[in-house]
């Protein structure tokens, strides 16, 4: 009993920590048909953002809200200055984006280890509390409000994306700029403005998991490349452009780790390799991801 509630445990915490970096993806993908290779490292930009703040003495939910604000920024000025120069681009035949998106990130790291620092910090809990509830015990696993808030804020954000996307005239012209950012503009649609505003929510989306995530695995620069390969495979698994995909994608990666994890203490060296074949499988069955479209062009 004890293994199946730590499998469950580890199953939906760390498939939502690995959801929202690949919501965030999904997002960006969805409208531009670009994979935005920074978007780990705009999750550690957003904590070490945070860090400062609360050395300065702002308090937890403050240094949250200006985070979420200021990483949002930070999105925007990666579209402006690894996307924009490129120009109007086909990114299925011109993929210049995957140099840039990764140099990007690259150099944001080295400012980031310049200008605050390179050690790994911690951040206070967002919420000490919910009615005196902290934490319990269950089966000798324990189950903090950390974890209640990172599951409940991915599923919650997928839902929301959802709505933007299926209900709203922005989500609307999303959808046009991804189909044809050429016709869209005809239709009265700013497309630089739409493109820019992708790249601003999925900035926002970093901040909110950066911050949730941080008392659990401290703000580190090696986060950005581990979570962000990880959450890249979720949403390749899921299908790159769905917001469902995302969230699946994550639950069934943290599933796979937290069952070859808990067989046995040596199985874990295993992990890489169990998880790399679950995904070649899925893709062959399904090239598209679990939730993802053939993308259609028509002339």
């Amino acid at each position: 009993m004890g293994k199946f509630i730590q499998i469950l445990v580890s199953t939906v915490t760390v498939g939502s920590v690995l959801a929202l970096v690949a919501l965030g993806y999904n997002l960006v993908f969805s409208t531009t048909r670009i994979v935005n290779f920074a978007q780990g490292t705009m999750l550690v930009i957003a904590g070490y953002m945070a860090y400062a703040m609360t050395r300065q003495g702002l308090p937890i939910w403050l240094a949250f809200i200006l985070t979420v604000i200021g990483s949002a920024i930070i999105g925007m000025l990666i579209e402006l200055i690894a996307i924009r120069p490129l120009g109007r681009f086909d990114p299925a035949t011109n993929v210049g984006w995957i140099l840039t998106t990764f140099s990007v990130g690259l150099i944001a790291v080295d400012v980031i280890g310049i200008v605050i620092d390179a050690q790994p910090h911690a951040l206070p809990n967002l919420a000490g509390s919910v009615f005196g509830w902290k934490a319990s015990i269950v089966a000798g696993v324990p189950i903090t409000l950390t974890d209640i808030i990172i599951v409940v804020s991915a599923v919650l954000l997928m839902f929301l994306i959802e709505v933007l996307q299926n209900r709203t005239m922005a989500g609307r012209a999303f959808r046009a700029v991804a189909q044809d950012r050429q016709t869209a503009s005809l239709m009265g649609i700013n497309t630089t403005r739409t493109v820019m505003a992708t790249f601003a929510l999925a900035g926002a989306l970093a901040a909110v998991g950066a911050v949730l995530l941080a008392p659990k695995l401290f703000v580190k620069l090696e986060n950005g490349d581990l979570l962000g390969i990880q959450a890249f495979i979720a949403a390749v698994l899921g299908g790159l452009g769905s917001t469902r995909g995302a969230v699946v994608g994550g639950f069934a990666i943290a599933l796979t780790s937290a069952v070859v994890k808990t067989v046995s203490a040596g199985a874990g060296r295993y992990e890489p390799l169990v998880i790399f074949a679950l995904f070649l499988a899925v893709l062959v069955v399904r090239p598209t991801g679990i939730f993802g479209t053939p993308y259609v062009e028509k002339v």
